[in-house]
């Protein structure tokens, strides 16, 4: 027995085929706003973020051009190459991550830019600040050391008889030798001479009258650089501070300073002595003098 359709059974059957037919397309919808959406998102790099890098570029390569000793110098210490791979990786990672997160590239490019900066001022600001300081010398110190230059020939353009007319040598026994000077004396001298830096100027090494010592820089003068530590060492032209004795932070790339050493810390029996100028931050000589 053939059954037949009732127009009502047509009805439900004609209504289901566009609800199908409408999930079909709501899904083709769904995916295509999808892929829209990852196309619509893709992070676009505004040209004007880009012109601080490209001035940065420039200052850093003017910089490189002119101090070619301390780029040298640098190149060859492990500290000045892990700045500055530790300084691109940083750069390059809140540049692109910030990016990523914001769906912003001006926002990456305006956060790369934080440690990019704060490299260039901690290593190469500071090769174009120089400080002036200018110390007295100890009290007495010129006046000690300009008599033995000159006393000399004094005693030597005398007007004394000549030696055939000179009375008998006197049996007598010779006075005492006299008194050391009092006040300081200088113990010797060096002119500083620059490692892959320039430098001029003259170190003195100097005991005072209650038997102290100090370093003295005279008409001194150096590169600018980040960090700058002063160091005696034993030996002659040493050029790492192992072993040495840290007097201090440098006072001033530029004028007369003085700076005290501790008790025992140099050896005796006139052995030479080195007069250090290292750059702490980047583990570089600057300058060195031997007494």
């Amino acid at each position: 027995m053939t059954r037949h359709s009732t127009p009502i059974e047509d009805q439900a059957g004609t209504s289901q085929v566009p609800t199908s037919s409408r999930a079909t397309d709501e899904r083709s919808v769904d995916a295509s706003d999808s892929r829209t959406g990852t196309t619509t998102a893709r992070v676009r790099w505004p040209r004007w973020g880009w012109i601080p890098y490209l001035l940065i570029g420039a200052f850093v390569t003017f910089w490189a051009v002119t101090h070619v000793g301390a780029v040298v110098s640098g190149a060859e210490s492990w500290k000045a190459v892990g700045f500055g791979i530790a300084a691109g990786v940083l750069t390059v990672a809140a540049l692109v991550g910030v990016a990523r997160l914001t769906r912003r590239g001006w926002a990456g490019q305006l956060a790369g830019l934080v440690p990019l900066v704060a490299a260039v001022v901690i290593a190469v600001l500071p090769s174009y600040v120089s400080s002036s300081v200018n110390e007295a010398a100890p009290e007495g110190l010129d006046a000690v050391a300009a008599p033995s230059a000159s006393t000399a020939p004094d005693e030597s353009t005398g007007s004394a008889p000549p030696a055939s007319s000179a009375p008998p040598v006197s049996s007598s026994p010779a006075p005492p030798p006299p008194p050391p000077p009092a006040g300081p004396v200088e113990v010797g001298t060096a002119q500083f001479v620059g490692i892959d830096h320039d430098a001029a100027g003259v170190a003195r090494l100097i005991q005072l009258e209650d038997g102290s010592l100090l370093v003295r820089f005279e008409q001194f003068s150096v590169e600018s650089g980040p960090d700058y530590d002063v160091y005696v060492v034993s030996g002659a032209n040493v050029s790492v501070p192992e072993g040495g004795t840290l007097l201090g932070d440098l006072k001033g790339t530029v004028g007369d300073q003085n700076y005290e050493i501790p008790s025992g810390v140099l050896p005796g029996g006139g052995d030479p002595v080195t007069v250090l100028i290292w750059c702490e931050v980047f583990a570089v000589p600057v300058a060195n003098a031997t007494i």
